[in-house]
Order: C-alpha cells, then structure tokens, then sequence
C-alpha cells in the first residue's frame, strides 16, 4: 500500500515536527551532572575494551628565562674605547645580553625596549660613550 502524493503533503508537516521535536527537547535539557556521566572505565568495558588508566595531566613547561641586561658590568671595558667587532661583542658578553645594537649620533632607533639588547652609543669618532639596555 502506497500513500498518494495528497496524503505524503499533508503527513509531511507533521512528520517533520514528530522528528524536529526530540532535538528541541534535548537542547533544553541541562549539562548532564558527572556522576550521571558514565566514566572512561565504565565506556571501555561498554565497548569491550580495556579500561586505562587515567593519567595526571602534564604540567606546562615553565616559561623560559628572561634574557637580562647588566650595563654597569660593561662600561668599565667599552666607554672611551672605539667600537669595533670585539669592543662591542666584549661589552653584550659583559653586559650579558643576548643582542647589541651600535647607535650612531643622530641615527632613528626604534623605541621597544628589550630587556635582553645592549645599546652601545658611540660618538662621531665612532668611540664607545654610553652604555645601556634596552
């Protein structure tokens, strides 16, 4: 038996509200409590498997140092000297930052500051007068 084309359009709204009706019901229904919820174990043996064990969950890595900047431990080495490749390496060593950067008079320089970058000032003559971080 068959159900004409008439029958299927009138049935259809009310078959379509029948199947609508238990997922608007379950989307009013609350967050379901944890001892409601079947546990792991409980969800491997439903399943024919072997339960495991729960494991601690990993502690996160513990953020790395901060890189730091001593300028008073370079000055000593560097101020009055002319700043080649080995008078500023010796003063980022001494300083213990991990970047230096030479400023010339009058050159642009952005202003971030970073804790781990030595600022190695020279003059015109390109000699070593300030040291800082930043």
């Amino acid at each position: 038996m068959s159900a004409s084309p008439a029958a299927v359009r009138r049935l259809l709204p009310a078959l379509c509200l029948a199947a609508a009706l238990p997922l608007a019901m379950s989307a009013c229904a609350g967050p379901r409590a944890a001892a409601e919820m079947p546990s792991s174990t409980e969800q491997s043996a439903a399943a024919g498997q072997t339960p495991v064990e729960p494991t601690a969950p990993a502690r996160p890595a513990p953020p790395p140092p901060r890189p730091s900047c001593n300028a008073e431990a370079a000055k000593a080495g560097a101020i009055g000297k002319t700043a080649d490749a080995a008078t500023v390496e010796r003063a980022r060593a001494a300083a213990g930052g991990h970047t230096v950067r030479v400023l010339k008079p009058g050159q642009a320089i952005t202003k971030e500051y970073l804790d781990g970058r030595v600022n190695v000032r020279v003059d015109e003559n390109n000699v070593v007068v300030e040291i800082g971080c930043g």
